[in-house]
């Protein structure tokens, strides 16, 4: 990705800018549909910063290229996980995308063993889904937060990091949405 690809995609509109009088020195860059949306703040030159965003673009479509984009592949990375942590029986149901869960990022059914996982995690880098879906296999022994299922549930390596990952992203949904309504 060049600074020249970067500025064709703003004047054709497949990036959007968001300025934000909230947002002091970070921009982002989120998927929107077939497009980009780009949140700076209010007085960020974004034709002096061409280099810099063509590197984020670059990042997130690598990230986005990676993440399992349907159920069936969802299910195969929750089947990997399942034989690499759980090799002792753990099964789910079904494991599937759902665009209904706007508070939860994911959720699994003790009853039918079925795992949702949130779509607003589609684009988060992928050892966050690997934790999101190992605690949420953990869920299908233990249905409490008991020390019994936190052991099952730290078999990913990086849980800890993907809880601080998801605090920030919730704060951000949290913020985002308060700046949209106030």
């Amino acid at each position: 990705m060049t600074a020249a690809e970067v500025e064709r995609m703003l004047r054709s509109g497949e990036m959007t800018v968001v300025r934000s009088a909230r947002r002091k020195k970070t921009y982002t860059l989120q998927p929107a549909g077939d497009a980009w949306k780009l949140a700076v703040p209010q007085r960020f030159d974004v034709t002096a910063n061409l280099a810099g965003i063509a590197e984020l673009l670059e990042r997130a479509q690598r990230r986005r290229a990676n993440a399992p984009r349907s159920d069936d592949k969802l299910r195969a990375l929750a089947e990997e996980l399942n034989q690499r942590y759980f090799g002792d029986g753990i099964e789910p149901g079904s494991v599937r995308w759902t665009g209904n869960q706007r508070r939860r990022f994911a959720s699994a059914s003790g009853l039918t063993g079925d795992i949702r996982v949130s779509d607003r995690l589609r684009n988060v880098p992928r050892w966050v889904l690997e934790a999101v879906l190992v605690h949420e296999l953990a869920h299908l022994r233990h249905l409490d937060h008991s020390p019994a299922f936190r052991a099952l549930a730290n078999r990913h390596p990086r849980t800890a990091d993907a809880e601080i990952f998801l605090a920030g992203f919730a704060h951000g949904e949290d913020a985002a949405e308060a700046a949209v309504c106030g």
